[in-house]
């Protein structure tokens, strides 16, 4: 199976092909994991995430119709599946249990040691980062987390989200803007008031 391209497995799956549909989940469990983690910021979370996503994908196998590239695909129902469950579970419970849990790394990082300064800071950057991307509004989140995280570009986001790309360029911009303002506490802690964070703290 691993000569076949992704579109060609989804076909053998829409033909109920479990070993294709083995194959295509090899390929894409870890990238529709950080999907998630990067959303969530909790890895249990995300797991379950990822297992409902598979199962959406084989429970819709017959509808499986190919338009586009398989990756943006399989990321349409990982966007649908986190807006259904965010949308559900949206209350201030669930929100604090989730701030509790944003210092976890991603299962695939290496533990950071905590024996030296520098390692310490870019633990708490880390996690700084990955609190405000989790406080941002969910359209903007998923505009970001597509672009930074899962690289895709503007057209495939807009593919996946079902909007105009010209809506996919704004809500990044204004996602880049609020994450500026949020994380501006660590930045006036870490470099001082005269600094600014720099892009490439902003995009990690």
């Amino acid at each position: 199976m691993t000569n076949y391209t992704d579109e060609e497995l989804m076909g053998f799956v829409s033909n109920q092909d479990v070993s294709a549909f083995e194959e295509l989940f090899g390929r894409y469990e870890r990238r529709v994991f950080a999907f998630f983690y990067r959303l969530l910021w909790n890895a249990e979370e995300a797991r379950d995430c990822t297992q409902e996503t598979f199962l959406r994908l084989w429970r819709g196998r017959a509808g499986y119709a190919p338009r586009g590239r398989f990756s943006t695909y399989i990321l349409q129902i990982a966007k649908n599946h986190f807006l259904h469950e965010h949308r559900k579970h949206k209350s201030r419970t669930d929100l604090k249990q989730t701030a509790a849990n944003g210092s976890q790394r991603p299962r695939e990082d290496k533990a950071l040691p905590d024996s030296t300064f520098s390692q310490a800071l870019a633990h708490e950057i880390g996690s700084a980062i990955g609190k405000a991307v989790r406080s941002l509004p969910e359209a903007h989140r998923l505009v970001y987390v597509l672009s930074e995280e899962q690289r895709f570009s503007y057209k495939e986001i807009a593919e996946i989200l079902d909007c105009p790309v010209g809506t996919v360029s704004s809500r990044k911009v204004e996602a880049v803007r609020k994450l500026r303002r949020l994380l501006e506490p660590l930045r006036d802690e870490v470099f001082g008031d005269d600094r600014r964070v720099d892009n490439s703290e902003v995009n990690r």
